[in-house]
């Protein structure tokens, strides 16, 4: 399969999808635009950015094993930053919400629920409670992981289909397709970094609180940047930037700033720093679950 043929050539349907896109994530219903970590705080009880994406590694080795999609575990943080950075009408999903930025093992159990909820919702094959309980070392029960998804889900009033960085950043190249003539390959190219970029901003809590369409902007621009040919960079500059004039997009300074922490991301230097990172156990409690960057199986 060609890589365009991924992408959608109704420019008017691209245009009132994105467009719709871009209205949901700004409803405070479906946005996470508060920070719920306090990344100054020195208490070592507190949950903190480093224990988060320690729990996304982990998810991504679930989806990589069963060879879901990486975007599956995109929705199933964003329902957990959302559902912690938001206030609940549910006395249960608030006390829920107030633990599990103390409680390690709640936090883990809530992102695993979240996990288990997204591939119900995204995937063509479920995993079962069961399966989910084995995959944890039975750490868990299944009517623990069943009773954190009922109390997420009533947490986020069952709004669990905000759309994803992905989703949004396929719809800007598939706007860009019918005016910039480059090689099948260098298409292709451009979707798989811009996957990449956007796979590495899930694990960083920083863009936990930046709408999806500014992460998908920035890394489709660095993309091109980093890449591209000074023609092309010129070219498909242009055009964004003309898009971004006809979208209700982030302030270009927005833009800048995400682009810039996403570059620093992808710096291989930066990278090796965090593999040899603190290996603590997320949750100390229970040492036959230690979440890093290997699944648990």
């Amino acid at each position: 399969m060609k890589p365009t043929e991924n992408l959608s050539t109704n420019t008017e349907a691209v245009a009132d999808s994105l467009a719709a896109m871009i209205k949901k994530e700004l409803t405070t219903k479906y946005s996470c635009f508060d920070a719920y970590l306090n990344p100054s705080t020195s208490d070592p009880n507190m949950i903190n950015a480093d224990d988060r994406m320690k729990l996304v590694d982990w998810c991504y080795g679930i989806v990589d094993h069963f060879n879901f999609s990486r975007e599956t575990v995109a929705s199933a943080m964003e329902m957990v930053d959302r559902f912690l950075s938001t206030p609940s009408t549910s006395v249960d999903a608030a006390q829920v919400s107030d633990e599990a930025l103390i409680d390690p093992s709640k936090f883990q159990l809530l992102t695993i629920a979240a996990l288990y909820t997204s591939i119900k919702i995204n995937e063509k094959v479920v995993i079962s409670s069961d399966l989910f309980a084995e995959m944890c070392s039975h750490v868990y029960t299944v009517d623990e992981i069943e009773d954190m998804e009922r109390t997420l889900l009533i947490g986020l009033s069952w709004r669990c289909h905000t759309p994803t960085a992905h989703q949004v950043g396929m719809l800007i190249v598939s706007l860009l397709l019918p005016y910039v003539d480059i090689p099948e390959v260098t298409w292709g190219f451009l979707m798989d970094e811009m996957r990449y970029l956007i796979e590495l901003a899930v694990r960083d809590y920083y863009f936990s609180t930046q709408r999806a369409s500014t992460v998908a902007l920035a890394a489709i621009f660095n993309v091109i940047n980093d890449t591209s040919t000074k023609e092309r960079r010129e070219l498909l500059g242009a055009y964004l930037n003309v898009m971004m004039e006809c979208f209700d997009f982030d302030h270009p300074n927005q833009i800048a700033a995400a682009r810039s922490r996403l570059k620093s991301l992808a710096n291989p230097k930066i990278r090796v720093q965090e593999e040899h990172g603190d290996e603590r156990s997320l949750d100390d409690s229970v040492k036959t679950f230690k979440v890093s960057n290997r699944s648990c199986f």
